[in-house]
């Protein structure tokens, strides 16, 4: 009778087991059955492991004692397939231990289900436990697939704990636990708190996401186990966001007739744990299923993920786009705090208006390109166009020469030694390619400069009566001041200020170290209309480099001529370049032969009393006699007015004067030592 009231009592525990974690099958023979346990047991092999009967941990209410005191047997099952076998303890590797199964060193074939079976004659009761066993992965201390799962908020706490190490704790012992991350020993911060069988995050960072091993020594044994962390987000307290379409205001989207389209619908969902996203397209109060057969959705895609937090995107697709399909469509959002929309409104394409647009972006395009050739390539194109349609300068009969060189003449003492680049550059190749190349006329004034009146007065006039005014910037020119006289003769510092001539100045590199540069910056900001060009040295000597395009786009325009040998100077005289084109304005002009006396007394420079002594007047060559080569002490020089050689011309002083009467300020002659003290021009 006492048997009889404690099976009942047995009975009633089980029933009143709650059962939203255990389902019970069917009784088979009169045993209830309640399937498998919900609790799996996961262990590496070759480590111990306890599985105990669940029957007296969740389903009744006594324990495995007081079962046994109530004559009840415990048999342990092994299921191997829909068939269940008794199992033998063997005592070696496995034993029956109470109300569990001990494994002393669990193998991979002893994967599977363990049932308990607590019964008598009368009474009859089991459930399954299920076990995986798992080889540690290659290179690693333990398996993902038995690894246990925790989910940390960042700057929030976390405590990782060593799971269902229970039964492997000896009671008043410390345990000996060791705690790695990813398998290696790790130096932990000092906010991380180790306790004996738990670790403490206080506050939780990105890279503590992880995973987490603790050894504990059991025996001669040890236990792991492994919890892979995971750092999310903070969970949100938002509804999510679409992105596109906008929620503000309706995306309209033009369509064609009978094209295949795939709108796409992006939004944001902030962490909200295991929830998933939830979203969907809508036209109208219809969902896409209740649409035309051509209309649908494609699968949920997540563009990007962080901390749990994810950029989904869902697609609705149309194979052919209809009249019937135009209207307002609307992305839903959802999540457990809110929804969120955003609408795209579908219309046909104006094709007017996509013609008219695409011809817009066209001559835009051009226009982009002719601009970008223009920017790269507006001095070539502008010489182009004065050549071929440009008037000519040159007729304007109010000046006289196409520019007015200015720059340092060569000093006495250094004319027998060697030219530097810069002043070859200004003496020579500078005007040898204006004027024997491209035909312009310069003043030159050591060579054209007929004496009137007072210098500055002549130095003046000359500059009124040319179109251009070029400064060429050289050391020689810096140093010693060069443009002074422009600054403090009033008429030539009013046609700058003003803008009366148009100034090119040349500069030669390296000028920065050169004393008195800055006051030449200064002098930069008082020229009204001022054009600045770059000699880069020997380099932009070639005609075809970019140096020559930008002086001939700042000079005059003017179209080549072709001139006649007769005009030029025979090309054995030419220097540098004796095989460039020859044109005028170096050669004797109708202008100067017609100002040239009839008659001349030109001075016998081949009698024999005369020392024979050649002088270079830059590439001519004449005689001179010993008279005037001795107040020069004999030195080579660049003479005042070659010019009047060539022309025939003597100035009125001289006319009529014998030859042992000429004067060293004969046109004739090189000018004195004396004379020459005046270095710029």
């Amino acid at each position: 009778m006492k048997l009889a009231g404690f099976m009942l009592f047995i009975i009633n525990s089980a029933a009143s087991i709650n059962l939203k974690y255990i389902s019970k099958r069917n009784s088979v023979d009169g045993c209830i059955d309640w399937s498998v346990d919900l609790k799996t047991y996961r262990v590496l092999a070759g480590e111990p492991l306890r599985v105990k009967c669940a029957l007296f941990y969740s389903y009744i209410r006594t324990n495995y004692s007081v079962a046994q005191n109530a004559k009840l047997r415990l048999i342990w099952y092994r299921n191997k397939g829909d068939s269940e076998e008794p199992i033998i303890f063997s005592g070696h590797r496995l034993s029956k231990e109470g109300d569990s199964i001990w494994f002393r060193s669990a193998e991979m074939e002893d994967n599977g289900f363990y049932t308990c079976v607590l019964r008598n004659s009368t009474y009859c009761m089991k459930v399954s436990m299920s076990l995986t066993v798992e080889e540690s992965e290659e290179g690693l201390c333990f398996s993902s697939r038995i690894r246990y799962q925790e989910r940390a908020e960042i700057t929030k706490s976390k405590m990782i704990s060593c799971p269902d190490i229970d039964d492997y704790l000896a009671p008043y012992k410390q345990p000996i636990m060791t705690w790695y991350k990813e398998c290696q020993r790790k130096e932990w911060r000092s906010s991380i708190i180790i306790n004996t069988t738990s670790l403490w995050i206080p506050e939780v960072q990105e890279d503590d996401g992880g995973n987490y091993t603790c050894e504990l020594k059991y025996g001669s044994k040890v236990v792991r186990r492994t919890t892979e962390l995971k750092v999310t987000a903070l969970l949100t307290t938002r509804p999510p966001k679409v992105l596109f379409p906008s929620e503000r205001q309706a995306s309209v989207i033009d369509v064609q007739l009978g094209m295949r389209l795939i709108l796409d619908c992006k939004a944001f969902f902030g962490y909200s744990g295991d929830s998933k996203p939830i979203i969907y397209w809508m036209k109208g109060d219809k969902f896409v299923e209740e649409l035309e057969g051509h209309i649908r959705e494609s699968e949920v895609r997540v563009v990007r993920e962080f901390l749990g937090e994810k950029e989904v995107e869902l697609s609705l697709v149309f194979d052919a786009v209809e009249d019937t399909d135009m209207g307002n469509y609307t992305c839903n959002v959802e999540n457990h705090i809110g929804r969120g929309s955003g609408s795209a409104i579908l219309q046909k394409k104006d094709m007017y208006r996509l013609e008219l647009v695409g011809g817009l972006g066209a001559i835009m395009l051009l226009l982009g390109i002719f601009t970008a050739i223009y920017k790269c390539y507006n001095v070539e194109i502008m010489l182009c166009y004065r050549q071929h349609f440009g008037s000519d300068e040159a007729d304007d009969g109010n000046k006289e020469y196409d520019a007015y060189l200015s720059y340092t003449k060569v000093d006495l003492d250094s004319v027998e030694q060697e030219m530097s680049e810069e002043e070859q550059f200004a003496l020579e190749i500078l005007p040898d390619v204006l004027e024997k190349h491209y035909g312009y006329k310069l003043f030159i004034p050591h060579r054209d400069l007929i004496p009137s009146s007072t210098y500055i007065e002549d130095l003046a006039r000359s500059v009124e009566q040319s179109r251009r005014l070029i400064i060429v910037l050289t050391p020689e020119f810096v140093a010693r001041r060069g443009w002074s006289i422009f600054q403090f003769e009033p008429r030539l510092h009013s046609m700058l200020v003003t803008g009366e001539i148009k100034v090119i100045m040349i500069e030669c590199p390296d000028l920065r170290s050169v004393i008195n540069y800055q006051e030449v910056e200064d002098l930069k900001h008082t020229i009204r209309v001022l054009t600045l060009i770059k000699w880069q040295g020997p380099k932009s000597n070639q005609l075809k480099s970019k140096f020559w395009k930008q002086v001939r786009y700042e000079m005059p325009a003017k179209k080549k001529e072709t001139m006649s040998r007769r005009q030029v100077l025979d090309s054995g005289e030419q220097g540098l370049f004796g095989d460039l084109q020859a044109v005028s304005t170096v050669a004797m002009t109708a202008t100067s032969a017609s100002l040239a006396p009839t008659q001349v007394e030109i001075p016998d420079y081949n009698e024999p009393s005369h020392m024979q002594m050649r002088h270079f007047c830059r590439s001519y060559e004449y005689e001179l006699p010993t008279t005037a080569i001795a107040t020069l002490n004999g030195r080579h020089m660049y003479c005042n007015l070659p010019m009047t050689l060539l022309n025939g011309r003597l100035t009125q002083n001289n006319i009529g004067k014998g030859k042992k009467e000429i004067h060293l300020n004969s046109s004739f002659v090189p000018l004195s030592g004396q004379e020459l003290s005046s270095d710029i021009w």
